[in-house]
């Protein structure tokens, strides 16, 4: 299974370890510099994509669309929103997971795709 992960966070290094430990196929993109240097030692080199997870060009250089999954872990609710709607509608991905911090947008998330 392939798992891509945007945010580099904790909750998306973590998640990444644990499934690179399970031997599974797994990219995470970043884009903050001091968050890129942390993760580089915690992470292999080839999982890890710098970039701005938004931008579908920096999700097609990170194979999204071979992807059975997208996790978005960013710490904007609008942002993980937007990458898993953009996986699910542009990329076909079948299964997506947005991360929610503010409890007031989680309605949006239970809006089926079409």
């Amino acid at each position: 299974m392939f798992v891509l992960i945007a945010g580099g966070g904790r909750t998306g290094t973590y998640l990444a370890a644990v499934l690179v430990s399970q031997g599974r196929s797994v990219r995470l993109i970043e884009n903050r510099r001091d968050v890129l240097a942390r993760i580089h030692r915690e992470l292999p080199t080839e999982v890890i994509y710098e970039g701005m997870p938004t931008d579908p060009q920096v999700l097609e250089q990170a194979h999204i669309q071979e992807a059975q999954a997208v996790v978005a872990a960013m710490t904007n609710d609008a942002d993980n929103l937007a990458i898993c709607f953009l996986a699910r509608e542009r990329y076909k991905v079948p299964r997506t997971i947005a991360r929610i911090n503010n409890p007031r947008t989680a309605w949006l998330s239970m809006i089926p795709s079409t």
